[in-house]
């Protein structure tokens, strides 16, 4: 039994497994079982029934001992060869051509070898089980967590459980959950007016003394001097700075917001930023963020702005505070984050950030198997009446870059090419990044394109390796918005079901 949509529940005598995008059931023989769907889910799977016959030739008992085997639940790394011939084997099931019964018959055997070949051996079921423990910790960090119960989750003894953490996450699960509680509690002391005893007990500490030193032990400083030194005022004329401001904890205290475009900003910080601006970058509204900073005369410690200021509006704001033009368009965004950095005295917070980004980049390579790095991708806007393929910075340095994709057809960077659905039919990538424009004609153009015999027949919109984007984190370059593109590409590819 495979599931290659949706998810789908095996009860096998009092005992259920629950199969998803990357599982399936091989059922013992001379047993029986059942398949439980939710009607209200749309799911598609594969139920190939066989026989295993007498041992005749060693093929056979090869084969026979390999499929005992491999029997029960399977965790998969790639469903992709299987789909394909899944698919395959229900087309022959069809067929009235006598012969094309050996066919299905060598189609099952490189079934079998594709289940073989992509199955999760033990010891990253394992791995997979760590980082549920992690996560664990993540949500529940505010409770009492012992070591005994984490390893009790993956029943084995504490000695091995810490053994393991430490091996693939390099720390202990008391440090990881140290980090996590002291990286809670920060936000805490800059966004909430609440005393020490109620942020450590928040943070899952009993009183504030001992919150106090753990603090100072990880930060180098005590709690109330890191919330001393997060009270600058500090005004940004662009809201893609939120994504460099955050990863070394500032607030502004005026910004750019807006509830729809780059949404996540305004849900995490638009009660603490005291003055909205206008979201946008044309000359017309610079002029009027300006004009809406000189309203509240105030003086600010910092103003951050790229480089896109002509004479008379830098002068204006000069007259508010110490500007700061960061090269937008020249500096990477790890200088980028670096410069502001340096200029906030925060390149403390900067590195542990980077060190962050790089486990979380690694952890996501590690789960885009070998085989997920031999397919290839192509990126897609829908805008307008036309799509584009396209590839900018944001994917040139962390989807190329850093996780070590491969596009279906190489672009120089910031490229946005006009391409037809039939040139896509010939690219024919293994995955395809959706990014469509939320206007009305982009919408039109979009359901059109869903439609087309061409488009449909296309491989990766079979095997609905399709998989859609927004313009929030894809969009937006800067060091947080990239985290989040990391994290994204590995829920994505390793998802329950693509779209």
């Amino acid at each position: 039994m495979f599931v290659s949509k949706g998810e789908a529940i095996v009860t096998l005598g009092d005992v259920e497994y629950i199969l998803s995008k990357n599982s399936m059931y091989i059922c013992p023989s001379k047993t029986s079982l059942e398949l439980k769907i939710a009607v209200e889910n749309s799911v598609t799977a594969y139920v190939i029934q066989f026989e295993i016959t007498e041992n005749t030739t060693q093929s056979d008992t090869f084969i026979n001992l390999h499929i005992e085997e491999m029997g029960g639940k399977l965790n998969l790394r790639s469903t992709y060869e299987v789909i394909e011939l899944c698919n395959k084997l229900v087309e022959l099931s069809k067929s009235p051509i006598k012969e094309d019964k050996l066919l299905e018959q060598a189609y099952f055997y490189m079934l079998l070898y594709a289940i073989s070949k992509n199955r999760i051996s033990s010891d990253q079921d394992l791995s997979s089980m760590l980082e549920k423990t992690k996560q664990h910790i993540q949500y529940h960090f505010s409770e009492p967590i012992q070591v005994k119960d984490l390893a009790q989750m993956m029943n084995i003894s504490s000695k091995y459980y810490m053994e393991l953490f430490r091996k693939q996450f390099a720390m202990s699960a008391t440090q990881y959950l140290t980090q996590v509680r002291i990286e809670a509690s920060k936000w805490l002391l800059i966004k909430e007016h609440k005393t020490l005893r109620e942020i450590a007990s928040e943070v899952g500490y009993k009183d504030e003394f001992y919150f106090s030193r753990r603090f100072k032990q990880e930060v180098g400083i005590s709690p109330s001097v890191f919330m001393k030194s997060r009270r600058k005022n500090i005004a940004v004329l662009d809201s893609s700075f939120f994504g460099l401001l955050a990863p070394l904890h500032y607030i502004p205290v005026a910004a750019p917001l807006h509830p729809t475009w780059r949404s996540y900003y305004y849900k995490e910080f638009g009660d603490y930023v005291a003055t909205h601006l206008v979201v946008g970058r044309t000359p017309a509204i610079l002029n009027e963020n300006i004009m809406l900073l000189q309203q509240k005369n105030k003086k600010y410690d910092v103003i951050l702005c790229l480089d896109n200021l002509n004479a008379e509006q830098l002068t204006l704001l000069q007259g508010l505070g110490h500007v700061y033009q960061l090269a937008w368009n020249h500096l990477s965004w790890r200088e980028q984050l670096f410069e502001v950095a340096q200029l906030l005295d925060a390149e403390y917070e900067a590195n542990n950030w980077l060190a962050e980004y790089e486990q979380s980049v690694h952890k996501t390579v590690a789960c885009l198997d070998a085989f997920c790095h031999q397919q290839t991708f192509l990126f897609l806007l829908v805008m307008g009446n036309g799509c584009y393929q396209y590839q900018d910075r944001s994917i040139q340095e962390v989807v190329l870059g850093d996780l070590d994709l491969q596009l279906a057809t190489a672009l120089t960077v910031e490229a946005q090419q006009p391409i037809t659905i039939e040139q896509l039919a010939d690219i024919s990538p293994d995955v395809m990044m959706i990014l469509v424009y939320e206007d009305e004609e982009s919408m039109k153009t979009w359901s059109k394109m869903q439609v087309d015999e061409v488009w449909l027949e296309m491989k990766c919109i079979r095997n609905r390796d399709i998989y859609m984007l927004t313009h929030f984190p894809w969009r937006d370059y800067a060091p947080l918005p990239h985290l989040l593109i990391v994290k994204e590409i590995e829920k994505l590819l390793t998802s329950k079901s693509s779209l």
